[in-house]
């Protein structure tokens, strides 16, 4: 991995604290709402020009990964303080760590190789499994699986992955929405390592 110049990482820099900075905005925000599960997707779709910029822009991934630690450190803390904020944060669910974190992972480990598949696997998680969540909350209350988001998960990879990847990128959406529909694995890990590992099968890239 080539290092970058010194105006190089300081245009990264400042286009991520404006990226930050549009985050930050989006959960200030949802504390007028009262919908836990919605307000997590809104913030969940706060990060969409992040990932298209990690994809288009940046220079190198090290600030897209630092800020990815951030936020995983910092909401981390409230759960070990049992301090949650109440208005996106659920005591016992780390759904919004394992989203830090998997981006955080994706961002170093598929610079080199395909940044546009991490980016994928993570608009998949980011855009898709937030309409799923958008879209089954108007037919439900509590939290839980839906055909109407699960048909909504699958049209909006299906449409992200075909501007980006074409014909493997709709291919990936059907990994992307059995990885959402499973139970086992939390969705923000399942969606976005199943996608970029497998479209590394489909790629035929080598590891390593």
């Amino acid at each position: 991995m080539t290092i970058p110049g010194i105006s190089a990482i300081v245009q990264d820099l400042v286009l991520g604290i404006l990226l930050f900075l549009v985050i930050i905005v989006t959960v200030y925000i949802t504390r007028r709402f009262s919908n836990v599960w919605v307000n997590r997707k809104i913030i969940h779709l706060s990060s969409v020009p992040a990932i298209l910029a990690y994809m288009y822009v940046f220079h190198e991934p090290y600030v897209f990964f630092s800020f990815a630690i951030f936020f995983s450190i910092a909401l981390t803390v409230p759960h070990i303080q049992n301090r949650e904020y109440s208005w996106f944060q659920i005591k016992n669910n780390f759904g919004e760590i394992f989203y830090c974190l998997s981006f955080a992972i994706l961002s170093i480990l598929f610079w080199n190789i395909s940044k546009i598949l991490a980016g994928v696997a993570m608009l998949f998680t980011a855009i898709g499994d937030s309409v799923t969540g958008l879209v089954r909350s108007r037919f439900m209350r509590e939290r839980g699986k839906h055909w109407t988001g699960i048909f909504a998960m699958f049209i909006s990879c299906s449409l992200i992955g075909l501007v980006f990847l074409g014909a493997l990128g709709v291919l990936l959406s059907v990994i992307a929405t059995l990885a959402e529909v499973q139970p086992w694995i939390d969705d923000n890990l399942s969606i976005p390592f199943s996608t970029a590992l497998l479209g590394l099968l489909f790629l035929n890239v080598p590891v390593l």
